[in-house]
């Protein structure tokens, strides 16, 4: 782009007439692209993913088809439009919002060359000031220092409405606004020099209106606590649409006000500022010497793009426990119970005592302290506090102290409204050494789990985890307070610290509402710090570690156990230095020679090197459980990585928390399958598969092929209804389900069949919504029948190994085996004692037989 610029200042003065100002296309395109810049970096308030990623490109598409662009080269941008829009949509595609913002910097960039005259100006502002506010996104989150300085100005901002209205306003960057006054302020700076002299009158104006509006909506934001308690509940009277409407959007979605009020701003500053005819002139003397030096500028700014990731970013280094100790202190507010045959239910899962079995299976040794001696601290590599609750013995917190100085690591899991509101608590005792502090609150989220909310900083622990399952783990806990040289590790972005409150029965938490003057988004809920040779990590939840939580956030606390018992520090001071002045630099390039070129190259540069970076350092950070350390291997996988049919919510009817709890009473470790891989799977015992909705790629369907004749144990839940999707796989496991282009089978429905049967014994499974099953291997077990002996359970050896498929889409679902709250399904718990049986069977164990089922209850189809 940047080789022909020069060209274009010759038809300036034909393409724009001296003194107009930005046409209609050119000022829809360029408030289209800064709307898609806040819309990719959740700046417009609380969207799911998929929801904030689709309102960007919708954004970018409106900028794309606005009116009146690329008068100079019609020809070229048609033939140019589809490719840059592929390429926008790659970026946004990204699961990183600085990447997403850059993509609307590329389509700005493109759209400027295009065009020529006041729109070009105006396009080329844009491209670059949001250049700039990408640069900024991504130093937000792979900088702690300036995601620390972002929260200060928020804390700064979100005190004005205090000062003009006592309203109080405690906030964050989110909240603030800082994404919006920041960059309408260099938007604003930027085209400023573009516009007619004088320029001082019109500066001071635009930066008085910029103010002004922002003002407007801090204060606005400063009402919302009275405005939701004017506007009553819905629940029990009939309050129209306003009520719904009010208590779901506010305050979460305020964020859009000051959206379309920058937005407004902008529009009536480009509207009405003429354009400048200084910026007509004929070419540079030596045309060709200024090509050189826009190239060597441009090369120079996408290096250092491609450079930024890799310093703050990359890091390639195996996380790995191997052959390292980690000590728990036993006492606390907890117990170290596992799941049990006899108990059910949620409560039935008891606290930490998966926990030791789950660090051996990354390799280390664990151990349970009940004093925390010098004896047990004398050779560990890391201690784990959870909620301690009690008055510290004589010495502990010394020896604690100690060990972390001496080169030890040492992770607090905290808890919320523990303490008193001074702070006083078991948790501060322990962080007394540090710039931390475990505040007395709740971190309480606007979508149960921080579903789509948390904002983790780059970090070996974090880098590459999505967090659309709560892969993190993380449920109501106390914020952190983590001031510098603390530095945050995890942020919830969408949320409020709930004020604890002393004289309240309910674990003395809040009202469970935002009110005034309690922190609005931008929580801290982990937070990490150098302490002597050593490092603390103070976490405000217990939650992720617990026996049923880290089923699904094992991904993220097998990292950070393996970080800390590693020697590595995530972020050094050199990194964080280096890193600000490349981003100095590069902000210095972007805006002191502004070029269309080099603008393209620093977001596509910036964007793909970070894309690169997060998966290598992802791919890196891989401490993997493995089954195989136990005999037999006591690893079982639930896959979660095909759209399977359960529900994500645990103890939903369609979730699996009772499966997960079902095999752990059978002495599985039980984690679920995010992304299912040769070097995962082959660490295992048992892997189960209920409904996928994707298929099996052929790399997949070999991997399981090879785990079941390696001697793993795959069990598979689907009904005909939803079999099409598994069926390559399971004519490949030497299965022949009912093919497609075949008649429709009847549905057997909701029934019971025995599967132990003798003189004086006989035992039932109950099927949900059944389907048979056929195979021809005349070797394989029918477990169970349905009417007419149609098989429904059928198992097949396959070489060492063992595949069991089950024609049922909710057979393992809590419908179907076990209730929340643990009550039997009528007055029997047949499912519960038959996969305790299965189990047995397939690891060719001592069988254990159920308890004889005498009577049936009434109401009960039972299969001959």
């Amino acid at each position: 782009m940047h080789s022909v610029e020069h060209e274009q200042h010759e038809q300036r003065a034909v393409d724009s007439p001296i003194g107009a100002s930005v046409a209609f296309g050119s000022l829809l395109a360029v408030l289209s692209g800064l709307a898609a810049a806040w819309f990719a970096t959740g700046s417009t308030g609380l969207l799911a993913h998929p929801s904030r990623r689709t309102c960007t490109l919708i954004a970018l598409g409106v900028a794309l088809l606005a009116p009146g662009l690329g008068t100079r080269r019609r020809g070229v941008r048609a033939l140019l439009t589809p490719l840059v829009a592929g390429a926008a949509i790659a970026m946004v595609a990204l699961p990183l919002p600085a990447a997403n913002v850059l993509a609307a910097a590329f389509v700005l960039a493109f759209l400027a060359w295009a065009s020529a005259g006041a729109n070009r100006d105006s396009l080329r502002a844009a491209a670059t000031a949001t250049a700039l506010f990408g640069l900024y996104v991504f130093s937000r989150t792979a900088i702690p220092s300036i995601w620390q300085l972002a929260d200060a100005l928020g804390r700064a901002f979100g005190a004005l409405p205090g000062a003009i209205a006592s309203q109080p306003l405690h906030v964050g960057a989110t909240f603030a606004g800082v994404d919006h006054l920041l960059l309408t302020t260099v938007f604003w700076g930027l085209y400023l020099a573009h516009t007619r002299p004088p320029r001082t009158a019109r500066a001071v104006y635009g930066f008085i209106a910029v103010l002004v509006g922002h003002i407007v909506y801090l204060l606005a934001v400063s009402y919302v606590p009275d405005l939701l308690v004017a506007i009553p509940e819905s629940a029990g009277q009939n309050t129209g649409w306003l009520a719904p409407l009010a208590h779901g959007a506010l305050p979460w979605n305020a964020p859009l006000l000051a959206c379309a009020i920058h937005l407004t701003v902008i529009g009536a500053m480009l509207r009405w500022s003429a354009w400048s005819p200084a910026a007509v002139g004929a070419p540079a003397e030596r045309p060709a010497r200024l090509a050189w030096t826009r190239l060597t500028l441009a090369s120079a700014a996408l290096a250092m793009a491609i450079l930024l990731p890799i310093v703050t970013v990359l890091d390639t280094r195996a996380l790995s426990a191997e052959g390292k100790k980690i000590v728990f202190y036993e006492k606390g507010f907890l117990n170290w119970l596992k799941p049990t045959h006899g108990s059910y239910g949620r409560l039935s899962s008891g606290m930490y005592g998966m926990l030791p079995e789950f660090v051996e299976s990354l390799g280390a040794e664990s151990l349970i302290s009940p004093d925390l001696s010098e004896a047990d601290l004398a050779d560990a590599d890391a201690l784990v506090l959870i909620f301690p609750h009690e008055p510290w013995a004589e010495g502990q917190l010394d020896r604690i102290h100690q060990f972390v100085r001496r080169g030890g690591s040492l992770l607090l899991l905290s808890e919320h409204t523990a303490g008193d509101a001074e702070g006083n608590n078991r948790f501060n005792d322990v962080l007394s050494p540090t710039s931390m502090r475990v505040r007395f609150d709740s971190a309480t989220f606007a979508v149960g789990g921080w579903l789509h909310s948390y904002e983790p900083l780059a970090h070996p622990t974090t880098t590459g985890i999505a967090d659309d399952r709560n892969e993190f783990g993380v449920v109501i806990g106390a914020s952190v307070r983590a001031q510098w040289p603390a530095r945050p590790l995890l942020v919830g972005r969408w949320g409020w610290n709930d004020a604890g409150d002393e004289a309240s029965a309910r674990a003395l938490m809040g009202n469970g509402r935002y009110d005034p003057g309690e922190k609005l988004g931008d929580l801290v809920l982990a937070a990490e710090q150098p302490l002597g040779k050593g490092r603390v990590i103070a976490f405000g939840d217990t939650s992720g570690f617990s026996n049923a939580i880290n089923v699904s956030s094992h991904v993220f606390t097998s990292r950070l156990l393996a970080y800390l018992v590693g020697a590595r520090d995530a972020h050094p001071v050199w990194r964080q230095l280096v890193g600000t002045l490349i981003v100095l630099l590069l902000a210095a390039m972007l805006c002191l020679r502004p070029s269309l070129g080099k603008t393209a190259l620093v977001a596509v540069g910036l964007a793909a090197s970070l894309a690169v970076c997060v998966q290598a350092a992802s791919a890196a950070a891989k401490p993997l459980p493995d089954g195989r350390r136990a005999t037999p291997n006591n690893l079982a996988y639930i896959d979660a990585s095909h759209l399977e049919a359960y529900s994500g919510e645990s103890w939903r009817p369609d979730g699996v928390g009772g499966l997960a709890l079902t095999l752990m009473r059978s002495g599985y470790l039980t984690l679920s399958l995010g992304e299912l891989t040769a070097e995962r799977l082959e660490r295992a015992g048992l892997l189960v598969s209920i409904a996928p909705t994707r298929a099996f790629s052929p790399a997949e369907r070999r991997t399981i092929v090879d785990f079941v004749n390696a001697g793993g144990t795959f069990v598979i839940t689907v009904g005909q209804d939803r079999m099409g999707p598994s069926l390559p796989l399971l004519r490949e496991l030497g299965f022949e389900p009912e093919q497609a282009d075949a008649p429709e089978p009847a549905p057997l429905g909701h029934f019971k069949s025995p599967y132990l049967e003798s003189a004086d014994r006989r035992v039932y499974v109950r099927f949900h919504a059944a389907w048979s099953v056929r195979l021809s291997d005349p070797n394989a077990r029918v477990i169970a029948y349905g009417r007419d002996n149609q098989p429904v359970i059928v198992l097949r050896r396959i070489g060492q190994g063992k595949a069991v498929l089950v024609g049922d889409t909710g057979f393992a679902m809590n419908k179907n085996l076990e209730r929340e709250g643990g009550e039997p399904f009528e007055g029997l718990r047949e499912n519960a004692d038959f996969w305790r049986w299965l189990l047995t069977v397939l690891r060719e164990e001592p069988m254990w037989l159920p308890e004889a089922v005498r009577e049936q209850p009434a109401g009960a189809e039972v299969a001959p």
